[in-house]
């Protein structure tokens, strides 16, 4: 199911878990929401993206070590891999230059490896939150 040009439900819910991870309807529409105004232009400034995680359902997030609270369980939030730049490339664009209306942009660096978390702005606590997590501590970017 197409959710924009180029996203898929079955690219935001594939996992490498072996459990089933439908999301609700609810969740579905959430995650439309994020493919359109979130993960879209980034795939059309920066080319290709690989979505490493997106929804998880609540197996899928406890198998995974996810938090409870995780946005991924409501569809609101990906983690994404730029093909044709650098994390740092396109981390830096979103939190300066973009004019993307986020919950966070978070550049995670854990065990060799790194990505980028996105998600959709939230109600009840702060948004454009910019961060960066060295697979010990989140902390603010301030640059």
């Amino acid at each position: 199911m197409k959710l924009t040009r180029s996203f898929t439900l079955e690219e935001l819910t594939h996992t490498s878990t072996g459990l089933p991870n439908a999301p609700s309807a609810e969740d579905a529409a959430r995650l439309a929401d994020l493919a359109s105004t979130i993960l879209q232009p980034i795939r059309d400034y920066w080319g290709g993206v690989y979505v490493t995680s997106g929804y998880r359902g609540a197996e899928v997030n406890n198998k995974v070590g996810g938090s409870p609270t995780s946005q991924h369980c409501k569809g609101e939030a990906a983690d994404i891999k730029p093909l044709e730049a650098t994390c740092e490339q396109v981390f830096k664009w979103i939190v300066k230059a973009s004019g993307l209306c986020y919950g966070q942009c978070i550049w995670e660096k854990k065990g060799g490896k790194e990505w980028l978390h996105v998600s959709l702005p939230r109600k009840d606590k702060p948004n454009n939150q910019r961060l960066t997590y060295d697979g010990k501590e989140y902390r603010p970017y301030a640059g």
